[in-house]
């Protein structure tokens, strides 16, 4: 079996996804199958690699495993390799099969492969873990409803099948949850396109999944909900899909083309918790 070293350089976002999609169109429908080492760039820290980072990551090991690639944690950045490897856990998801792997990080809401069955509970553990540990009194129902509409949209769009991946980071100094769910499918693109079929491009598909009350299916749950709902609970949003990005700033929506095509859904936004409510105590009556 030949040996291939995937090289990834640079944790700036256009450069990293670019990366993330050559190297999974080149090698996910290839017959031959091959050794595949990551190489991570010496110059990358721990503290670089954002959500974003990660989940793609994981779904493109997922992809190589998937199309009969042995995937190999390289040796270039051994600060870095240790952090995914054996603190983060990636080698559990793969080597044991399991969809959750739990961290020390206080800070981290580790890596979880999204199971259809499982996207209400594991959205209502990622509220009661952040306000146990974090947010003790305060009312943070808004994140399981973030969370929530997320999930709904990766299975009501992605025929994904099990290469479907979150993973969430908090920022204790801005109080800013970061999240990311990826997914290497069908796509929010070809979703809305399949829907309705005089959308032809990238950018105006992406538009059209955020307006409000927009589903391409009429699913109890996601019924005039979807990502209209997710992105107005955001402080700031992201899109990827096909040629497309979509980002929210503020008020402001803007679409704009790719020079690369991300065969799937990457989804990355933050949760501002700065003014968090208290939680609403009701009294109970008791004899």
């Amino acid at each position: 079996m030949n040996r291939i070293n995937i090289g990834l350089q640079s944790v700036q976002k256009g450069e990293w996804l670019k990366a993330i999609c050559i190297w999974r169109n080149e090698l996910a429908q290839t017959e031959q199958s091959y050794r595949v080492y990551f190489q991570i760039g010496k110059n990358i820290a721990t503290d670089d690699l954002m959500p974003m980072h990660l989940v793609t990551y994981a779904c493109l090991i997922h992809a190589l495993k998937e199309a009969g690639h042995s995937v190999y944690q390289g040796e270039s950045n051994k600060i870095v390799d240790k952090y995914i490897y054996d603190d983060l856990g990636f080698r559990h998801y793969w080597h044991d099969n399991v969809n959750y792997v739990e961290t020390s990080q206080q800070d981290i809401f580790n890596l979880w492969r999204i199971k259809e069955s499982e996207k209400d509970l594991y959205a209502k553990r990622v509220e009661e873990y952040f306000k146990k540990t974090f947010f003790e009194g305060k009312d943070l129902s808004f994140i399981s409803s973030c969370m929530t509409e997320t999930y709904y949209n990766i299975f009501d769009h992605a025929d994904a099948g099990d290469n479907a991946y979150s993973f969430i980071k908090y920022n204790r100094d801005k109080k800013l949850l970061h999240v990311a769910v990826c997914d290497f499918g069908k796509g929010i693109i070809r979703s809305v396109m399949d829907f309705d079929s005089t959308i032809t491009d990238d950018k105006e598909a992406l538009k059209k999944a955020v307006e409000n009350n927009f589903t391409t299916k009429s699913t109890d749950h996601n019924k005039g909900k979807g990502l209209d709902n997710l992105i107005s609970q955001a402080s700031k949003a992201n899109i990827l899909s096909g040629k497309a990005m979509l980002y929210k700033r503020g008020t402001i929506l803007t679409a704009y083309d790719l020079d690369f095509d991300f065969k799937g859904t990457l989804i990355y936004f933050d949760i501002d918790l700065n003014a968090l409510e208290d939680d609403e105590m009701l009294e109970e009556f008791s004899f």
